[in-house]
């Protein structure tokens, strides 16, 4: 489900999920709770393979952002996903890498 690699300035996590949601929100949670960036500079959360994201999925991502002190980057974002972020104007304060 999630799976995490270390640069040298870089944590980088891969959510390996469909979807972002009340089903398993609370688990990625959990998961990327246990994670720091241990020294590096930012987190990167690749977000490719989500094609659905609900408030459960948005409340965990924003978790995230806040533990890593707002040094968190989405990757990749599929279009649905894209559009919800930007509907909640979260692509303002989050940054975005298209792919």
């Amino acid at each position: 489900m999630i799976s995490t690699a270390f640069t040298d300035k870089t944590l980088e996590v891969t959510l390996s999920v469909e979807a972002l949601d009340a089903s398993n929100a609370t688990e990625i949670k959990a998961a990327l709770q246990a994670l720091s960036l241990e020294g590096r500079e930012r987190a990167v959360v690749d977000i490719s393979q989500v094609n659905f994201i609900d408030s459960s999925g948005i409340g965990a991502l924003l978790f995230f952002y806040k533990q890593v002190d707002q040094k968190l980057t989405l990757r990749k974002p599929t279009p649905t996903v894209l559009s919800v972020l930007e509907l909640l104007r979260l692509h303002r304060i989050l940054e975005i890498e298209p792919e």
